[in-house]
């Protein structure tokens, strides 16, 4: 008797706690989908989208994504069935593998009796944010830095801009989708 009224109490209190709907896929998941996709509009893609830029944005910076476990979700829950990790080195991820995060260091000065001078660097690391090189290098320019250049994925990007500049750094995410055509975040200021 005592069995079944505390089974009848937990069927109950199970009976009224709202269902909440199986995701089939983490964020590091919805990131990549999204990507493929050129981050259509939705709020999966918002939100994924937010939460790549939020990864990058320093500090500590991360990579935009990581490890999508998507493989890993059974059938079921509208995942393949399979086991661990999503294996991107295989060559129907090439266009994730294009990912790149940009870096921009710049600043103005004038050295003691000399006209002012800019110095900028454009650094681009790869879609773990490690194995890092500089694109473009220049120190004690006559001119500001030019308005764009052309990336490691032959996109030609506008520098950060805006007025009179000092100092500025910025971080942007160059990504391709699964047709291979090039998109880029905007330059976030830090």
């Amino acid at each position: 008797m005592r069995l079944s009224v505390l089974g009848a109490m937990l069927a109950a209190t199970i009976s009224i706690m709202p269902a909440k709907p199986a995701k089939a896929y983490d964020m590091d998941c919805a990131i990549m989908l999204c990507m493929a996709g050129g981050f259509p509009p939705s709020a999966v893609c918002s939100a994924a989208y937010a939460e790549m830029i939020r990864r990058i944005t320093p500090w500590p910076s991360r990579p935009p994504f990581g490890i999508c476990t998507f493989a890993a979700v059974p059938v079921e829950l509208g995942g393949p069935g399979g086991e661990g990790e999503l294996d991107i080195s295989i060559p129907e991820y090439a266009w994730l593998r294009r990912t790149r995060v940009l870096w921009f260091y710049g600043r103005s000065y004038e050295p003691r009796d000399e006209p002012r001078q800019w110095d900028w660097h454009i650094r681009s690391c790869d879609h773990e944010n490690s194995n890092c090189r500089y694109l473009i290098r220049v120190h004690g320019s006559r001119t500001p830095w030019p308005a764009s250049f052309v990336s490691e994925n032959d996109q030609t990007l506008d520098y950060p801009g805006g007025g009179v500049v000092f100092f500025r750094r910025a971080v942007m995410v160059e990504y391709g989708d699964y047709e291979g055509t090039m998109g880029h975040s905007e330059w976030f200021r830090y």
